[in-house]
């Protein structure tokens, strides 16, 4: 039961780093449309890419955290 708990609670807070992730991509289009750019460089592609993943990665960690305290 406990581990079951903490599971759901990474699980969703991985849900909501996807959802925020979509959010900063629909932004990221939506600027690049407004600033025409003919090519990004690759460093600030890998960056957005980096980023993303973080954002994902820290939601995961928050969600299992929040997950931990629930039981304690």
């Amino acid at each position: 039961m406990r581990a079951s708990v903490i599971w759901w609670s990474a699980t969703s807070g991985a849900i909501l780093g996807v959802f925020i992730d979509a959010i900063l991509l629909g932004v990221a289009l939506l600027f690049s449309s407004v600033v025409p750019v003919r090519e990004y460089p690759r460093w600030l592609l890998a960056a957005g890419v980096v980023a993303l993943a973080a954002v994902l990665l820290a939601m995961t960690v928050l969600g299992f955290l929040e997950g931990r305290l629930k039981v304690s």
